[in-house]
């Protein structure tokens, strides 16, 4: 695990004599704190921060070659690179060193672009070809580690990390406002998108070439490719039975691949099935010897640990718990939120880095179980698919008036599960499209009040609609069996994408710690998109088949437990100890001086939160993170 950064003068001039290059790589040395690496031409400059976990000895970065004109910085693991090796040696490759990078290298000289196909792994990749004069960058299929690039007369600047970037001077600060109202209605900034208007993201499963100074950009992954294609027929039981067996062998092969490490492994473990799993497996390979890490909330409704120590004392692991009060979070808000260079909205972003810190002294290396319950059916909102179908069923009539009945009755809620907060949002928005629907129900500001908080000029289309746009071009060419197909596949583009990975990989390599998520093989991704979507959710069952084939593995209370999202006290948080931090960055003067939200709108939902008339958790935390950003990022751009 790396930061890597670089400048390419597509023009082949020499760059600027104050090239900025060791400052780039100084923002990112938390990604890689064991070794620095830089490679320099006239025209280009590559350098690398390593977080040494294969080939401690000779795997230093950049890697080159035997004639030296191919030379290399990427980010992450390839998992499949001892059979890579094995090949390439076959085909007459020589190898220096013993490191996974290497593989790379040589697997460009065979394969060319396409290289990036062979890899099974996380990675961000900066290849430089000196003989054809052409630079590839490359990211991994499922988007799990990050690349950010900049371009303008003549320049490409690219990074692991947006902060990267803006140490070179050209590169200006102003906010993308597209973006911010993206960010509004999905809590982050969708691909290829970010914050700030000069800057993109390299989308999951592309690469970029750029050669004798042009740029091509173009998929080599495409998850559209692997869905269940419409008319084909169902499922039967001694089928259903195959595909079982199929996954459990398909989810061990995937966990045995992430353990390839020359450093200590644990677990990040919540007591759910996805980490649960996780604990199983590799407690099949070394029993009483996994390191656990567990959080603790003082508030019960967060709380996971019974779940989490149940596990822990059923697979005799070495656990360690981390017990989360409320100044170690409100003090983990204040620095993640210094770390993070573009806003996110998902608080579980200050436990996660809380977790990763804890770990840190005792391992270099830990599993996490994200993707499962975008691939598998595990989120409680997939259920709201099913439910639309038998309201919308109603006379429209009758569905007003059983609207305004249980809006009146639904509860203001503070607790981990916001039932009365979903089902406002169910039934307001049932009758839109499917897609939107969904959004609307996972996400921050209702369309209504993105439009009330961001008001356009005349004659422009409502903010709500042009916050669609992500949405529509992830769904653009894709064919889905039903509405929670595409409920799941909107969530693996955007949510696990944009949103899941971004937080794992920015808390953890905050604390130098390498996070890998098994569920993510891109095998396994493959596998999971061509099943059916009712062997995913069956009669309000979430994770059907997933649970059907880990049951031999785990206790049967943690395989029927509910699913709880890894989060904090918010919306009870809002009220108490965090209300004259959101006071003073919500206050109607400074939000006057910014000129980018509706300051009697933001403070109408404050006072109904304080008073506790509504529950205005999601919006109030999402205008927060952004408040905090804007101080640490773009107050004095």
């Amino acid at each position: 695990m790396c930061g890597i950064c670089g400048i390419l003068n597509t023009t082949f001039e020499p760059l600027d004599a104050l090239n900025p290059i060791e400052r780039m790589s100084a923002r990112i040395l938390h990604r890689g704190p064991d070794s620095y690496g830089k490679f320099e031409l006239p025209y280009l400059s590559l350098a690398i921060r390593r977080l040494s976990i294969i080939d401690l000895e000779t795997g230093d970065q950049p890697l080159s070659n035997e004639t030296g004109d191919v030379t290399l910085v990427f980010n992450g693991e390839i998992y499949n690179y001892r059979e890579l090796r094995k090949q390439l040696i076959e085909h007459g490759h020589r190898f220096r060193t013993h490191s996974d990078g290497e593989v790379i290298v040589h697997l460009y000289e065979e394969r060319g672009e396409d290289f990036v196909e062979e890899l099974n792994g996380m990675f961000a990749i900066a290849l430089w070809d000196e003989s054809r004069k052409r630079l590839v960058l490359a990211r991994d299929r499922a988007g799990e580690k990050p690349l950010y690039y900049w371009q303008r007369n003549g320049a490409l600047v690219f990074g692991s990390e947006i902060k990267s970037i803006l140490e070179y001077p050209e590169v200006g600060r102003a906010l993308d406002f597209e973006a911010v109202k993206q960010y509004l209605f999905y809590g982050y900034v969708p691909c290829p998108r970010t914050i700030f208007s000069e800057i993109k993201k390299l989308p999951a499963g592309y690469r970029m070439v750029v050669e004798q100074g042009q740029r091509r950009l173009s998929s080599f992954w495409r998850l559209k490719d692997y869905l269940r294609p419409l008319g084909k027929p169902g499922i039967i039981r001694a089928e259903e039975t195959e595909l079982v067996e199929d996954l459990r062998r398909r989810l061990r092969e995937a966990a045995i691949s992430r353990l390839v490490s020359d450093v200590p492994l644990g677990v990040f473990l919540s007591g759910g099935v996805d980490s649960s799993t996780l604990v199983s497996l590799m407690s099949e390979l070394a029993p009483g010897q996994v390191n656990t890490f567990s959080v603790a909330f003082v508030e019960k409704s967060f709380n996971e640990e019974p779940y989490s120590s149940f596990v822990a004392r059923h697979f005799r692991t070495q656990h360690h718990l981390l017990r989360a009060d409320e100044p170690s979070l409100r003090e983990g808000l204040q620095e993640i939120a210094m770390r993070l260079d573009e806003p996110l909205a998902d608080p579980a972003v200050i436990p996660t880095f809380l977790l990763s810190r804890f770990a840190r002294p005792h391992i270099k290396v830990a599993l996490s179980g994200e993707g499962s319950d975008e691939l598998f059916g595990g989120y409680p909102t997939y259920l709201g698919a099913q439910l639309a179908q038998y309201y919308l069923r109603l006379p429209r009539l009758l569905r007003r008036q059983f609207f305004d009945r249980l809006k009146a009755l639904l509860p203001v809620s503070s607790s981990a599960v916001p039932k009365g907060l979903f089902l406002r949002r169910f039934l307001t928005h049932a009758e839109k499209d499917p897609a939107v629907r969904h959004q609307i129900w996972f996400g921050m500001f209702a369309p209504e009040e993105l439009d009330a908080i961001l008001p356009e000029a005349a004659g422009n289309p409502p903010p709500s609609i042009r916050a669609l746009e992500p949405l529509q071009n992830v769904l653009e060419g894709a064919h889905f069996e039903n509405a929670l197909a595409e409920a799941l596949y909107l969530d693996f583009q955007l949510y696990l994408a944009d949103d899941l990975l971004v937080k794992i990989d920015r808390a953890s390599m905050a604390c130098s710690l390498e996070l890998r998520t098994p569920f993510l093989d891109h095998r396994l991704i493959e596998f999971a998109a061509g099943l059916p979507a009712k062997l995913k959710v069956r009669r309000f069952q979430l994770k059907y088949l997933l649970k059907k084939a880990v049951e031999p593995w785990l206790p049967k209370q943690i395989v029927q437990r509910q699913k709880r999202g890894f989060s904090v006290p918010v919306a009870g948080w809002l009220r108490r100890e965090l209300k004259p931090l959101l006071d003073e960055m919500l206050s109607e003067e400074r939000l006057k001086r910014q000129q980018i939200f509706n300051p009697p709108f933001v403070r109408r939902l404050i006072e109904e939160h304080h008073q506790g008339k509504a529950d205005h958790r999601k919006t109030l935390w999402t205008l927060l993170c952004f408040e905090l950003w804007y101080e640490n990022w773009a107050r004095n751009s």
